[in-house]
């Protein structure tokens, strides 16, 4: 695949793709790593994903994390962190086989 790369690309811009590349970089180890633990210790690690949502709802809707945010943002940014923890574990479940 070739991309005709004459464009010019802004370095802010430049700068922000490569952030995107490196954070799908980790997105990637991480989810190796994750299957890897749901294949090998599935109770254990479903466990350990729901004491983190506890634990990340109340940090963010307490306000000692996160403090630059308003209540506000952080009550968006806590809801995208259950949801996203919830759906991890159903995609890892649905990856390695196990009934969703």
């Amino acid at each position: 695949m070739t991309e005709d790369r004459s464009e010019e690309i802004s370095p802010a811009r430049a700068a922000e793709i490569r952030l995107r590349a490196r954070l799908a970089v980790v997105e990637r180890a991480a989810w190796f790593g994750f299957v890897e633990a749901m294949r090998a210790r599935p109770a254990e690690t479903q466990g350990f994903i729901a004491s983190e949502r506890t634990r990340c709802r109340d940090g963010f809707a307490s306000g000692a994390w996160a403090k630059d945010l308003t209540a506000a943002e952080r009550a968006l940014l806590g809801e995208e962190v259950d949801q996203g923890l919830a759906q991890l574990v159903e995609d890892a479940r649905a990856e390695i086989g196990e009934d969703v």
